[in-house]
């Protein structure tokens, strides 16, 4: 009985690694991203971006025009020669946001409900922009997610996000 259990955890411990590379249900992305910052796991949060490979492959395999493909390609390299994709401003930006709540609202608030869940597609790629209401007793703030995409390693934030609106 004691391996079996053991044998669970393990097994449950295995697939919440992997999770925040995997999750193609837009509403599990949500509670995931939300747990990221209210536990404060920066590593987790922004391993939930995209990577420059990652969007050159989704751009190529889009099904737009060669020259808007072509044009979007140059301006993921110029964007990952400005910094865009550089883990030393992602941990910045997320200190930022993360710190605009006080500790005590990430530490006692719940997800009260979600907004902007509908996807829609983008060039054979569905996309979101989803935001989560949290609530902290009387207070409420409108967690949004981001520009999200879907990928074939499950949903990743483009840009745009996260934010307070």
């Amino acid at each position: 009985m004691k391996k079996l259990i053991l044998g669970l955890l393990v097994t449950v411990l295995f697939i919440s690694c992997k999770k925040s590379n995997e999750i193609d249900n837009l509403k599990e992305f949500c509670n995931y991203t939300i747990a990221c910052y209210k536990n404060d796991n920066r590593s987790e949060a922004i391993a939930l971006r995209i990577t420059k490979d990652d969007l050159m492959n989704v751009i190529s395999s889009m099904t737009m025009l060669e020259p808007n493909k072509t044009k979007e390609l140059e301006v993921t390299e110029n964007r990952a020669k400005d910094g865009y994709f550089d883990n030393t401003k992602l941990e910045k930006a997320y200190s930022e946001f993360r710190t605009k709540q006080k500790e005590d609202f990430w530490k006692n608030c719940s997800i009260e409900s979600y907004g902007y869940m509908e996807t829609e597609d983008f060039f054979g790629f569905q996309m979101a922009e989803p935001m989560v209401v949290l609530k902290n007793g009387e207070r409420t703030a409108n967690f949004k997610i981001g520009e999200l995409i879907k990928t074939d390693k499950g949903w990743k934030i483009l840009g745009g996000g996260p934010d307070w609106k």
